[in-house]
């Protein structure tokens, strides 16, 4: 496969962490420093041993370094102002809670002493996306000796360009959590503003690289709705997500969220509905249906997995982070994307787990673990077939890579993605030419092959989705 589009990951947030070191948020130009994107930081067995154990994922995972050596040639940046609550929490935030807070981010010392102190996080966004301009379009030379660039895209015009370049990662942007237009700091102290909010977003529609869409919920509450449970092991002992979690929508955020669709000033900003409570999701389903019925507005979730159904719950991990079949069927309905997520903690039940984990030859253990990316995919394609829905055009790839993720064993890097897709490749084959296993009904579903599946996973559908929902060009947008 000489094509990968990663719907979901964050690049930018280790070395943008790291430029703090120097006390002025610019990305160095040399691949081999912390504080540029290019910095390849290939997993030791040592780093694979510690995330193995504590998981905790201390390499980078979605280095523009990583992405070209696996063939990953558009990603979609998630600009992420880290939250508060992260950080200012039961380790306290003297030097051995920030010790701790690093083990566990990777983001650097004094990037966590900052966000510690942070009272704006929309300053932090445009900081975030400021870090990634600094280099957009120029050649670096990597260690290798290879010339390389990465472009910035806000317009199918400049993806389909930066696509036909050779050496070169095409850069879509994203926001990981409403939070970063500036709410959700001190919902009981500093309630957030409307006007501020709407000025905010409008703000980010004027960028030449609007986003195409934003993570409306995220880890803490935002004033703007519920969110869902999202936090395990040691970082759960220590933080608290209970304010507003499983809530709905509010009145703030229904307000947001209009602005957020308007097409007017700017251009329209699509809803990535991961981390939204499962009744907040389905109140912005209400929301679309009663204000925007009739119009083309796709329900994207860049990043997650499925909780299954009763036939197949055994399989998955069932809390409401991940997506259930009304979900599913929203987002197929509506021409959305599902991108599946290479986390741990989502993939998979703890049974299933457990069962990929007991194996120690490399081939066993990159098969299982793509057994569990497999999975999902064929949950999907059951639940949409079983609807009268084509089975096979609404998944792509939201790794979530560098988003304090625990990968899956075996695919640790943007680096091992062409291997994910060999190991999907064998699954779908095993499947769809399997006696007896095949339960797909629809003629259209039963015709397409192993390999247009695992390409539609990888990229196709990202794709075609992206380009039809980006503007043409520049003057369109």
């Amino acid at each position: 496969m000489d094509l990968i589009i990663d719907l979901h990951c964050h690049p930018s947030m280790k070395p943008f962490g790291h430029s703090f070191k120097a006390d002025q948020q610019k990305q160095n130009p040399r691949p081999t420093s912390v504080a540029c994107a290019w910095h390849h930081d290939r997993p030791t067995l040592l780093d694979k041993v510690v995330n193995f154990v504590a998981q905790l994922t201390k390499f980078r995972q979605s280095d523009f370094t990583s992405s070209r050596r696996g063939q990953v040639r558009l990603v979609v940046a998630a600009l992420y102002p880290p939250e508060r609550g992260f950080f200012v929490n039961q380790l306290g935030t003297g030097p051995v809670g920030d010790v701790a807070l690093d083990l566990a981010t990777g983001l650097g010392h004094q990037r966590i002493q900052a966000i510690q102190r942070q009272q704006d996080y929309f300053l932090d966004l445009v900081a975030e996306y400021e870090f990634l301009r600094s280099l957009d379009g120029q050649t670096v030379t990597l260690p290798s000796g290879e010339k390389a660039r990465y472009r910035l895209c806000g317009t199918r015009a400049t993806v389909e360009a930066a696509l036909q370049e050779p050496n070169t990662v095409a850069v879509l942007l994203s926001i990981e959590g409403a939070h970063a237009f500036g709410c959700g700091l001190d919902p009981t102290g500093r309630p957030a503003d409307l006007a501020t909010l709407q000025a905010h977003i409008r703000q980010v529609k004027a960028w030449p690289h609007c986003p195409l869409f934003i993570t409306f919920a995220h880890h803490f509450f935002n004033e703007l709705g519920g969110h869902a449970a999202s936090l395990t092991g040691i970082v759960a002992k220590f933080t608290n997500q209970s304010l507003g979690l499983g809530t709905g929508l509010t009145e703030l955020g229904r307000a947001v969220l209009r602005e957020l669709l308007a097409t007017t000033p700017g251009r329209r900003i699509l809803v990535d509905v991961k981390h939204m409570s499962r009744l907040c999701r389905q109140q912005f389903y209400a929301l679309l249906d009663a204000e925007f019925a009739g119009q083309d507005i796709p329900v994207v979730a860049s990043h997650g997995a499925v909780t299954g159904s009763d036939a197949d719950r055994h399989l998955f991990w069932d809390f409401d982070i991940n997506f259930y079949d009304e979900d599913l069927l929203r987002i197929a309905r509506s021409g959305g994307l599902l991108g599946l997520q290479l986390d741990e903690r989502r993939v998979g039940s703890p049974a299933a787990l457990r069962k990929a984990k007991g194996h120690l030859q490399r081939r066993k253990i990159l098969f299982h673990w793509a057994g569990l990316v497999w999975n999902q995919v064929q949950h999907v394609a059951e639940l949409l077939d079983k609807h009268n829905l084509f089975a096979w055009g609404t998944l792509a790839l939201g790794t979530d890579f560098d988003g304090i993720v625990d990968p899956i064993n075996g695919y640790w890097t943007h680096e091992e993605l062409p291997l994910l897709s060999d190991y999907l490749l064998k699954h779908a084959h095993n499947y769809l030419t399997g006696s007896g296993n095949l339960s797909l009904t629809l003629a259209a579903n039963r015709a397409v092959d192993a390999e247009e599946v695992v390409s539609r996973i990888m990229a196709d559908n990202a794709l075609a989705f992206l380009l039809k929902y980006l503007p043409a060009s520049s003057a369109a947008n």
